[in-house]
């Protein structure tokens, strides 16, 4: 299932509190990354919790890393 590219997601998104959600990140105001897809900036795997954010619970969504796929 595809993830909408709307405001109601991008509040609703945890990416940005997530443990590998770095600074690059920030400066770029990145994230929704399961309907935007890979970010350009490194990452360094340092914990995942999109397992509990309501987007990807909502769109059923089972992966995680979705700013590095």
């Amino acid at each position: 299932m595809k993830v909408d590219d709307n405001k109601d997601n991008f509040s609703a998104c945890l990416c940005d509190g997530c443990p590998t959600y770095n600074d690059c990140m920030k400066e770029k105001k990145t994230k929704l990354f399961c309907a935007k897809g890979k970010v350009e900036c490194e990452i360094k795997r340092q914990g995942c919790i999109c397992g509990e954010c309501p987007v990807a619970s909502q769109y059923r969504l089972n992966e995680l890393y979705y700013c590095n796929k």
